[in-house]
């Protein structure tokens, strides 16, 4: 099924939509005595509003969501919007992650790739895609905000943010354990601890959470692979030195011990793979193992991985009137990794890669905000940035021999090739967006974001690892500024009926390739890229409050898109070289609709739709190294699938002491591309993904038993041809289906 929106079809969509499910749901909830939805207070616009009436495109979960889906990771939430797709790329250690909205985001473990999708924990911006696969620990609520926010969010938010916010401590003592067990020997203990008063209030949390059997099969020692441990220690502190001044302090400390990830080869007849050395894929989409959960992994350290990430916030909350705010948040993260990982999927070592990176960012946050009586409110702040990553990478490279004497068996000549990467990245912006209510019904918002930014870079190569810089030793700097602004218009129909028209800006950083053949490509800047959004939306509470539906419908024009393309390099080891530019354009137009419904006293539903036409305008690049870029614009844009949607149960009932729950989903995700090329070895046909969980609460217990992916959907999380197929493609596939049980005492 292909989907082809035009504005015809847009606006009959948006604004008739209401009339059939108004008349469906009536005849439900004619007769139905119940309070009705709760208010969902979002902080998607840096102050506290009703979802309902925030003229934007917002999904939110609560506690209470959260607690119902079991989610070990922000992963577990993708369902939970519209056009979402969260993927962990599994390219090293920490989880780097893939975050795609509305089709747009980045698929790449380098950092110097900076993401498309913001995601932040207590209002500080995590700036790297690894480490941005956050726990959902102790979380009061997530937001998920699509389209971009650079007014509010600044750099780096062309596609969304993902913003979560954790529990404050009460000041009480009190609080809750809970204790699991699950497929594939997995284990979890989590802590919440209250304790002081209403001056001085703490909280600490801890978990740690241990799958010791690994769900992937290792052929080459018929062992298991996958196995992981986690721990993770927070330490909360919130004093309130009077009625107007608060102070909170937090402290995180996290490491994950795991497997290395390994890749599916999945090269055919013609790549050097399969020609060469005799290792082929037997089909297209079926690995060499011949099973997406079965792999080949011969490096001597594959149980070695670790990360580790330690993340200090500071803020301070005063009220300097009854109409006026000042907020600061400080956040400092730091992060420390390494792996030893097996990038051909054969058992021989053909690519391997020592990865060790070390990575810090320190953000400050000052804001004004103004609650005024009259007419005009508004939001007014000044936000500085620093981070810096140092990568000393050794590869060992197994293929040399290509074009010479071919063994097919280990041991090949592997030969090390050693790079050392070290950027840095400074940015400093001012941003401003305020409300003008004409009336009851009308309000203009205006506002802006001038973003000032520099980068560095520094390579340096040698025949051995650094500080040899024999071979090369540059260093340089780029400077961009970027203004982006954000118009929007919302009309009140009634209490219960929001209409809204927006126009906002996106702008993701430029920057210098992390993966570098010389001089050259070391030091020459790729440009930042910019994303416009065209939106319409209406938001409505219906049926007595017993039915929240909210429509919109999206333009987006993407320009200056940076993706990776393969250039001539004489001084490379194989002639080739991989750098980032700015070679396409793109256009990505939807709709999306979200439905929750109360249905009875006992039955709720919940129900998401994104429909995506996505496709490149302008796309001319060269793939190959030829010196002569050609047209690709046929292709499609990666993981932009033309439907998605997420349908969910929940039944409750008095069962004896207590209450009963089920919650039941299915996530659909259809068929899409995970590889720039769109090979189809590497395509992703449709998928849908069930889970369950069956729940009974009595007094200050709760026991859970739940199941995820109950259809075991092998679909790949991430596919790549490298040197554009002619070496090999490879992927990774999803976690199979788990289940498990938790206990959780509040005390």
């Amino acid at each position: 099924m292909k989907f082809k929106l035009n504005s015809l079809f847009i606006l009959g969509f948006l604004f008739i939509s209401l009339t059939p499910l108004n008349i469906v749901f009536s005849q439900e909830l004619e007769n139905v005595a119940l309070e009705g939805i709760e208010e969902i207070v979002v902080t998607a616009r840096k102050r506290e509003e009703n979802i309902q009436e925030t003229a934007l495109s917002v999904s939110a979960l609560s506690s209470r969501d959260l607690d119902r889906r079991f989610p070990n990771d922000i992963r577990d939430l993708a369902g939970d919007s519209p056009n979402l797709i969260i993927d962990d790329l599994q390219q090293g250690p920490g989880s780097p992650t893939a975050i795609f909205i509305r089709g747009i985001g980045v698929s790449d473990v380098e950092k110097n790739f900076d993401p498309t999708t913001g995601v932040v924990i207590d209002g500080v911006f995590v700036g790297a895609n690894s480490g941005a696969m956050l726990k959902t620990i102790d979380l009061e609520k997530v937001e998920i905000l699509r389209g971009p926010q650079g007014t509010l969010f600044g750099r780096n938010t062309v596609a969304g943010v993902i913003n979560l916010t954790r529990t404050r401590p009460t000041g009480e003592v009190g609080g809750k354990i809970r204790v699991g067990y699950g497929d594939y020997d997995t284990s979890l203990v989590d802590a919440i601890f209250n304790f002081g008063n209403e001056t001085a209030a703490f909280k600490i949390s801890a978990t740690h959470r241990e799958q010791k059997e690994g769900f992937l099969t290792n052929l080459v020692d018929n062992s298991d692979l996958g196995r992981e441990e986690y721990y993770q220690v927070t330490a909360n502190a919130l004093f309130s030195f009077n009625e107007n001044i608060e102070i909170e302090l937090t402290f995180t400390d996290e490491q994950q011990d795991q497997d290395a990830h390994t890749s599916l080869n999945l090269g055919a007849a013609g790549t050097w793979w399969c020609a060469a050395y005799g290792q082929c894929s037997p089909g297209i989409g079926i690995p060499q193992s011949g099973n997406r959960w079965a792999v080949y992994n011969n490096e001597p350290k594959r149980r070695d991985a670790f990360f580790e990430s330690k993340t200090g916030i500071l803020e301070v909350r005063w009220d300097l009137s009854d109409n006026y705010k000042v907020d600061y948040i400080l956040g400092r993260k730091t992060t420390d990794e390494e792996v030893d990982q097996d990038w051909d999927g054969t058992p021989l070592t053909l690519y391997h890669t020592d990865r060790r990176a070390e990575y810090e960012q320190d953000s400050h946050e000052l804001r004004l905000t103004s609650d005024l009586d009259g007419n005009f409110n508004f939001v007014l702040g000044v936000y500085k940035w620093d981070s810096e990553y140092t990568i000393p990478m050794e590869s060992r490279i197994g293929f040399f021999d290509l074009f010479g004497a071919v063994p097919r068996t280990d041991p090949l000549i592997v030969v090390p090739i050693y790079a050392f990467t070290n950027q840095e990245t400074d940015s400093f912006a001012v941003f401003f967006e305020g409300d003008y209510e004409f009336n009851d019904q009308w309000t203009l918002t205006l506002g802006g974001r001038f973003i000032d930014e520099e980068k560095k870079t520094y390579a340096c190569q040698g025949p051995g690892p650094y500080p040899d810089c024999t071979q090369l030793d540059v260093s340089a700097k780029k400077s961009w500024d970027e203004f982006t602004p954000k118009v929007a218009l919302s009309y009140q129909m009634n209490e219960d009926i929001l209409y809204y028209l927006s126009y906002s800006e996106g702008f993701r950083s430029g920057g210098f390739n992390g993966r570098w053949g010389n001089e050259f490509t070391a030091t020459t800047p790729y440009d930042p890229e910019t994303v416009t959004n065209i939106e319409a939306g209406v938001k409505s509470t219906l049926m007595d409050n017993r039915l929240r539906l909210n429509v919109a419908v999206f333009d987006m024009q993407y320009d200056d898109k940076q993706i990776d393309v393969d250039v001539a390099d004489p001084s490379a080891a194989l002639g080739r070289s991989t750098v980032s530019a700015n070679v396409a354009e793109a256009t990505f137009r939807g709709v999306e609709l979200e439905v929750y419904a109360i249905v009875n006293q006992n039955l709720s539903l919940d129900l998401n739709v994104g429909i995506l036409d996505a496709e490149y305008d302008q796309f001319f690049a060269d793939f190959l190294g030829t010196g002569t870029p050609k047209d690709y614009s046929y292709l499609e844009p990666l993981r932009a699938p033309e439907l998605t949607w997420t349908f969910g149960v929940n039944y409750e009932w008095p069962l004896g002491p207590g209450l009963a729950y089920i919650r039941a989903s299915a996530h659909f995700i259809g068929e899409h591309q995970t590889s720039q090329f769109n090979t189809p070895t590497t395509f992703n046909e449709d998928q849908t993904i069930y889970d369950l969980s069956l729940n009974y609460e009595f007094e200050n217990t709760v026991i859970s038993i739940f199941g995820k992916n109950l259809s075991e959907e092998d679909g790949f999380t991430v596919g790549y041809d490298v040197f554009g197929g002619a070496a090999w493609s490879y992927a990774m596939a999803r976690a199979p289906r788990v289940w498990g049980i938790n206990i959780t005492q509040e005390f």
